[in-house]
C-alpha cells in the first residue's frame, strides 16, 4: 500500500490539483468528511443542490426551490432500473440533457424548464473534486465478500461521481490487470460475467460513472462500465477541445523529459474541459451481439475530431483564401480502428458548437451502417437525417438552405461489381450469354458536372473512403455544385504515393493519421496473420486443374499468365471452373472445422467472380456434407482421440475428428452468397442479389454461432462475395477470410481488415490465400510507402516466437518460487500461496494458452502441449485450494480449453465446477486425495478461511474470533502438519455442526438472536466479561431489537433494494431511537449510532434467516 500511495495515488492527486481539481481526504469512519450523510449514499447531495441552484438561473438569479431541487436529486439518485448498464444509460442521458421541472407561474408562459446538472459550456462554473478512500457500503446481497468498498480515487463534478480510479503499485506483477479486476469487483461485473458466484461491490456508485481508470503510474488504461481488461485502452494525446496541446508542452510544465502513461492520461482526459468534452461528445451506448455496451472514444478519434473542429473554425474559406477552401483535409485512420465512429463524434460535436451547429453536413458513403450510426447520433440533438434516393435527391437536398444532415449513398447510384465484370476485368464462361450481356451494362454513368447548387459557406461534405475512385464522380460533382463548402475526406487505407497530390488538392492537407502498426500496438485492431495454401494442399493430386493452378502462380511470368488466361477462356475461366472450386471448397471446410469453428468464429470467402461465388455456395454445402459423412465413418478409436494425439495426425484426419466433435453445429451451418444483380440474372440468383435480403443476411452473420439466449445466435457462418462487403463491413465475429481472387493496393488492405476487428475474445484474424496474393505481397502493396503499410500482414509462423516467449514467462513465475519441476504438483500449488503470485500466474498462463490456441493444431504448437496441460492442472488445483482464482474460461480459445479440460478432468478435477466448500458433502472425500499432511493442512486452512469470508457479515464477532483462533493455531503448531490436521478438523466439525466452542456462544437465546447478541456484547462490554445481570439485560435488548428488525423486514420484503435506501435509513433510525430510549441508558449517542449501523448490516446478511422466523 505504501508504494501504491506514494508512487501512484499521490502523484495522481497532485497533478489533478494543478489542473483545478480540489482534493478531499476521505474517511472510513465519518461520511460527513466526504460530503455525505451516510456511507450508503454515493452522491454528495448538499453540494449538488448548491450547484443546481447556482447553475440554473432566472435573470441572473437562483430560482429553484427545495421541491424542484428534490425532484432533480431524486432523478439522478433513484434511477429505477435493475441493471447497471440501463441505470448508467439513464444517468448519462440526465447528465447530458438535464431534467424538465415545473416552471414558475408567469415565467415563459408557465412552461416547464430544463435544469442542468453540469454547465457543459463553461467548465469553470462547475465544482471539480477528487476524493481518496471514498468508502461506499455494499447493499444487502452484495456484501458476502466485504461489507464496503473503498475505491482509491473518485472524481466528482458538482457532487456526482464521474470517474473511479484504482491505483496499483508498479512493483507488483500485472498491476493493471489487478486494478481492472478490482474495478470489476467493485461494480459487480465479475458476477455479471459469471466469473464468481455471489454479488459483490456496489453498482449504485457506478450508475453515473463515465470513466474507469487503472493506473500504476508507468502504465495507465481507461475503460467504461462493463469492459474487460482487453477493452481498456491507453490515452496518448494531449490535444484538447480546442484542437491544441502537445506532450512536450505538458512535459516542460511538469519539469519532465518524458511523461508516464499516468501523467499523459491525467492531462489528456481529466483536465476539466477535456473531461466534459469527452462525456458530452465522445461516449456512446451501442448494441453489440444482442446486448448494450458503452464505449468511450480512443485517443486518435478524440484528436482527429478536435483537429477537424479547429480547422473548420479557423481555416480560411474559399473567399478568404482566394483559390480554395482551407477548412478541411484528410483523416487517415487505418481500417478497423473506429473511423466510422470518428465521423459520428465529429457530427455530434459540431451540433453543440455555436459556430458550427447550423452547418449542413452532406455525407458521401456507400455504407448503410455508417448512415445508421450517424442517424442515431442525429437524434441526440433532435435532428432527422435525410437520405437522397438518387442524383436528383442529392441536388434538391444540397440546394436547400439551412442546416441538415444528408446522406448521399453511392451504392444507390453505381454498381462497381457489375462494371468490373462488364469491362472484361473478369471473364466468365459462355454457358449463360444472358448473364454476360447483363453484366456489360453499367447502371451508373458519369454525370455531367453539377450546376452550382448552393454557394453557402456553412456546408461540410464528408467523404467516406476518400481514396476510392468509386466515389469520384459523385463527390467531384458535389464539390463543383457546392463551390464554397468545406470538405473532409476519411480513408481507412494509406493514400497511394502517386495519388497523394491529387487527393490533397481535393481535400487539403492531413488532419490526422493513425497507422496500421499504431492500431495493432494499441489493441484497436488485432494482427492479421496469413496462411498461403498451395494448390498441392488444396486440390487433388495429379489433377490437370491442379497443374494449371500451380503453373499459373508459381513458375510463370506475367506475359505467360496472360497467354494461359486466353488459352482457357473458351472453356470458362480457370477460377470459375467447378472442379477447381469444389476442391478448394473441401480444403476451406477442412481448414474452417479444424482451426476456426472450435472458437466460434465465422468466415468470408472472396470469389473470383459472381458465378464463382454462386458455385462456391453449392460446393461448400457439398463439402460440408461430404466431411460429415467421412466423420461418421471414422472408427471409434479415431473418434475418441484426445487433442494431443490428434495434433500429431494428418490434417485430413484432424478435420474429420473435429467434424465429428462439432457435427451438430456443422450440420446446421448455413452459407450465403452476397452479390450484385441485374434483371437478366438466373432466377435462382434473386435471393442473393436482393438488397433487402442482403441486410437480413448481414445482421444474421454478425450474431455469434452460440449464445445463452438462442435468439441472439445464428448459424449463418459463411458469406461468399466477389467485391461486396470488402469495405465498410464490420463484423467482429469474422475470424477468417478465404481469398481466391487477385486483389491489390487499397482493396487488399480493406479486404483483410474485415478480420482485424476486436471482439469475441479474438486475438488475431486469419487470411487464407488460395490465389497467391500473400506470395506477392510486396508487389500488391508496392504503391504505398513502406512506413504506411508496416504490420499489414504477418505470417502465422511469426506467432511461434510469441508462444515461446509467453511459455517462458509463465514458467518463470514458478521458477522465482524455487520450482524446477512441474511434475511436483503439490510444490507448485504451495508456491502459489501468495495472492499476488497467483494473480501473476493466472494472467501469464492465460496469455500462453491464448498463443497456443492460435498456433494449434499446427505442428509448431506440439512441443508446448505437455506444459500447457500440466500448468492448467496446477491452476485448477490452486483454484480448488485457495478458492479465489477465476476459471480460465472464455479467455482461452476453445481448441486449447478442450485440450486442458480433458486432461484436468482425467486427473479428477472438473474446472467448470466451483471450488468445493467445507460444508459440501464431498469435502472429506476431496480432502482424502491430498498427497500428505502438509497438503491436507493447507486445504483445510483455506477451506476454513473461505467459509469465514463467506459468512463473516452474518456473525462478525463469532467469525472474527474463529479467524483469530485459526491464526493462533497455525502460529503455535508451525510445521507440525499432523497436529494441525487434527486441530483444524475440530474447527471444521464445529462449523459443519453449527456448534462452535462454548466460549464464543452465548447461551439461552434462540439461534437467530445469537449473532446480534454477540455484536451487542462486543460493543458494550468490549474486552471484559458481562456480569450476569448485565448479560440478562443485554439479552432482553437483543430480543427487542431483533424483533423490531423481523417486523420491518417481513413488512418490506424488498427493503434491501437500492431503490429503498430511504426505508433502510429509516430502519437504522428506529434502531438508534430504541437504543437511546433505554433506561437506564445503555450507550451514548455515538455508540448507539455505531450499533444501529452494525445491526442493520447484520440484518442484511441474515435476511433469509430472519424472514423464516
Amino acid at each position: 500500500m505504501g508504494w501504491e500511495l506514494e508512487d501512484v495515488e499521490k502523484p495522481f492527486v497532485t497533478q489533478l490539483q494543478g489542473l483545478g481539481w480540489t482534493p478531499v481526504e476521505g474517511s472510513l469512519d465519518d461520511p460527513a468528511l466526504t460530503g455525505r450523510g451516510s456511507f450508503s449514499e454515493v452522491i454528495q447531495e448538499a453540494l449538488l443542490r448548491d450547484q443546481l441552484r447556482a447553475l440554473n438561473l432566472r435573470n441572473g438569479q437562483p430560482w429553484l426551490d427545495d421541491e424542484r431541487l428534490s425532484e432533480a436529486v431524486a432523478a439522478i439518485t433513484r434511477l429505477g432500473t435493475a441493471k447497471l448498464m440501463e441505470a448508467n444509460q439513464k444517468a448519462t442521458e440526465l447528465l447530458l440533457k438535464g431534467i424538465t421541472v415545473d416552471g414558475l407561474p408567469g415565467w415563459d408562459g408557465g412552461r416547464g424548464q430544463t435544469i442542468q446538472y453540469i454547465d457543459w459550456d463553461t467548465p469553470a462554473n462547475n465544482r471539480f473534486s477528487v476524493v481518496n478512500q471514498y468508502r461506499v457500503n455494499c447493499p444487502a446481497g452484495y456484501d458476502s465478500g466485504k461489507k464496503f468498498i473503498v475505491p482509491d480515487l473518485v472524481l466528482l463534478v458538482n457532487g456526482i461521481p464521474l470517474v473511479v480510479v484504482e491505483c496499483k503499485s508498479p512493483s507488483i506483477p500485472e498491476p493493471l490487470a489487478e486494478a481492472v479486476d478490482q474495478l470489476r469487483r467493485y461494480s459487480n461485473q465479475r458476477k455479471a460475467d459469471a466469473e464468481v458466484e455471489h454479488n459483490e461491490g456496489n453498482e449504485t456508485l457506478f450508475a453515473s460513472v463515465q470513466l474507469l481508470i487503472a493506473s500504476s503510474f508507468d502504465e495507465a488504461r481507461v475503460g467504461c462500465i462493463g469492459a474487460g481488461f482487453a477493452h481498456y485502452a491507453q490515452w496518448k494525446t494531449m490535444v484538447g477541445p480546442d484542437g491544441s496541446g502537445s506532450e512536450q508542452t505538458v512535459a516542460d510544465a511538469l519539469g519532465k523529459a518524458k511523461l508516464s502513461e499516468q501523467e499523459r492520461l491525467v492531462v489528456g482526459m481529466l483536465s476539466p474541459a477535456h473531461l466534459l468534452d469527452l462525456i458530452r461528445h465522445f461516449m456512446l451506448f451501442m448494441q453489440v451481439g444482442g446486448q448494450t455496451i458503452k464505449t468511450v472514444c480512443r485517443y486518435q478519434q478524440y484528436r482527429a475530431v478536435n483537429h477537424a473542429i479547429s480547422r473548420l473554425k479557423r481555416g480560411q474559406t474559399r473567399a478568404q483564401h482566394g483559390e480554395s477552401d482551407q477548412r478541411g483535409g484528410i483523416v487517415w485512420h487505418t481500417q478497423g480502428s473506429g473511423k466510422s465512429l470518428t465521423m459520428v463524434f465529429l457530427v455530434r460535436k459540431m451540433r453543440t458548437d455555436e459556430q458550427l451547429r447550423r452547418f449542413k453536413i452532406i455525407v458521401v458513403t456507400d455504407r448503410k451502417d455508417l448512415q445508421n450510426q450517424l442517424a442515431t447520433t442525429a437524434t441526440l440533438s433532435g435532428e432527422a437525417p435525410e437520405v437522397a434516393a438518387n442524383i436528383a435527391g442529392v441536388k434538391a437536398l444540397a440546394r436547400r438552405k439551412g442546416p441538415g444532415l444528408v446522406f448521399a449513398t453511392i451504392q444507390k447510384y453505381r454498381n462497381r461489381e457489375l462494371e468490373e465484370e462488364a469491362s472484361g476485368a473478369v471473364e466468365i464462361g459462355e454457358t449463360n450469354p444472358a448473364v454476360k450481356a447483363a453484366e456489360k451494362r453499367a447502371p451508373y454513368q458519369g454525370n455531367k458536372p453539377f450546376e452550382v447548387l448552393n454557394t453557402d459557406e456553412s456546408i461540410l461534405v464528408l467523404v467516406d473512403e476518400a481514396h476510392r475512385t468509386q466515389a469520384g464522380d459523385l463527390h467531384a460533382n458535389l464539390l463543383a455544385g457546392l463551390p464554397n463548402c468545406a470538405r473532409i475526406g476519411f480513408t481507412g487505407t494509406p493514400i497511394i504515393m502517386g495519388d497523394k497530390k491529387r487527393t490533397h488538392e481535393i481535400f487539403g492537407a492531413f488532419i490526422d493519421k493513425y497507422t496500421i502498426r499504431e492500431a495493432e500496438a494499441d489493441g484497436a485492431t488485432v494482427p492479421v496473420l496469413y496462411e498461403g495454401r498451395t494448390a498441392q494442399g488444396a486440390v487433388k493430386d495429379g489433377a490437370s486443374l491442379d497443374e494449371l493452378f500451380e503453373d499459373l502462380f508459381r513458375e510463370h511470368t506475367q506475359e505467360e499468365l496472360e497467354l494461359i488466361k486466353k488459352k482457357y477462356a473458351t472453356k470458362g475461366h480457370i477460377f470459375d471452373a467447378p472442379a477447381l472450386i469444389a476442391d478448394k471448397a473441401r480444403d476451406i471446410i477442412r481448414h474452417y472445422v479444424t482451426n476456426i469453428l472450435p472458437n466460434g468464429y465465422k468466415a468470408q470467402v472472396v470469389a473470383y467472380s459472381r458465378i464463382a461465388a454462386v458455385r462456391y455456395y453449392h460446393a461448400l454445402q457439398a463439402a460440408r456434407d461430404e466431411l460429415l459423412a467421412e466423420a461418421d465413418a471414422l472408427p471409434a478409436t479415431d473418434k475418441a482421440l484426445d487433442d494431443e494425439a490428434l495434433c500429431q495426425r494428418p490434417p485430413k484426419l484432424q478435420a474429420r475428428v473435429q467434424a465429428w466433435r462439432y457435427r451438430e453445429t456443422l450440420q446446421a451451418l448455413e452459407f450465403a452468397p452476397i452479390i450484385s444483380g441485374t434483371n437478366n440474372d438466373p432466377s435462382e440468383w434473386k435471393v442473393w442479389t436482393d438488397g433487402a435480403k442482403h441486410e437480413q443476411l448481414i445482421k444474421r452473420f454478425k450474431k455469434p454461432l452460440h449464445h445463452e439466449q438462442p435468439g441472439n445466435a445464428d448459424s449463418l457462418a459463411f458469406l461468399i462475395v466477389k467485391s461486396m462487403l470488402l469495405t465498410g463491413f464490420d463484423a467482429p465475429i469474422e475470424g477468417v477470410m478465404y481469398l481466391d481472387r487477385p486483389i491489390k493496393e487499397a482493396e487488399l488492405l480493406q479486404a483483410i481488415a474485415r478480420v482485424n476487428r476486436t471482439g469475441f475474445g479474438k486475438r488475431c484474424g486469419i487470411v487464407v490465400d488460395y490465389y497467391g496474393v500473400a506470395n506477392h505481397l510486396r508487389e500488391a502493396l508496392a504503391a504505398y510507402a513502406d512506413e504506411d503499410i508496416e504490420g499489414a500482414l504477418t505470417s502465422i509462423k511469426d506467432e511461434v516466437p510469441v508462444l515461446r516467449d509467453r511459455h517462458l514467462r509463465v514458467i518463470d513465475v514458478l521458477r522465482r518460487q524455487d520450482i524446477e519441476n512441474l511434475e511436483d504438483a503439490e510444490a507448485c500449488i504451495a508456491a502459489l500461496a501468495e495472492e499476488k503470485v497467483r494473480a501473476e500466474f493466472t494472467v501469464k498462463l492465460k496469455a500462453f494458452l491464448a498463443s497456443l490456441d492460435t498456433v494449434l493444431p499446427r505442428p509448431e504448437g506440439l512441443p508446448f502441449v505437455k506444459d500447457a496441460k500440466r500448468l492448467a492442472y496446477i491452476h485448477a488445483r490452486a483454484r480448488s485450494r485457495y478458492k479465489d482464482l477465476p476459471q480460465l474460461g472464455k479467455d482461452v480459445g476453445v481448441k486449447v480449453r478442450k485440450l486442458i479440460d480433458d486432461h484436468v478432468i482425467s486427473l479428477g478435477i472438473d474446472p467448470k465446477i466451483p471450488p468445493i466448500q467445507l460444508t459440501d458433502a464431498n469435502f472429506e472425500k476431496e480432502l482424502s486425495r491430498s498427497a500428505n499432511d502438509r497438503a491436507k493442512a493447507s486445504e483445510m486452512e483455506h477451506a476454513i478461511r473461505s467459509h469465514v469470508r463467506k459468512h463473516a457479515d452474518e456473525d462478525p464477532v463469532l467469525y472474527r474470533k474463529l479467524s483469530e483462533r485459526l491464526n493462533e493455531l497455525l502460529k503455535s503448531l508451525g510445521e507440525q502438519w499432523d497436529q494441525l490436521v487434527v486441530q483444524m478438523q475440530k474447527i471444521i466439525d464445529e462449523l459443519r455442526s453449527g456448534q462452535l466452542s462454548e466460549e464464543n456462544t452465548p447461551l439461552d437465546v434462540p439461534e437467530h438472536y445469537a449473532p446480534f447478541l454477540r455484536t451487542l456484547l462486543d460493543v458494550v462490554c468490549a474486552e471484559r466479561d458481562a456480569q450476569p445481570a448485565e448479560l440478562l439485560r443485554l439479552k432482553d435488548v437483543t430480543v427487542e431489537l431483533v424483533d423490531l428488525l423481523v417486523d420491518e423486514l417481513q413488512s418490506h420484503r424488498d427493503i434491501w433494494s437500492p431503490r429503498k435506501r430511504a426505508a433502510q435509513e429509516e430502519l437504522a433510525g428506529q434502531l438508534f431511537d430504541h437504543l437511546m430510549r433505554l433506561r437506564p441508558p445503555l450507550v451514548d449517542a455515538d455508540t448507539a449510532g455505531l450499533l444501529a449501523d452494525r445491526m442493520l448490516d447484520q440484518a442484511r446478511a441474515n435476511h433469509d434467516r430472519l424472514m423464516r422466523v
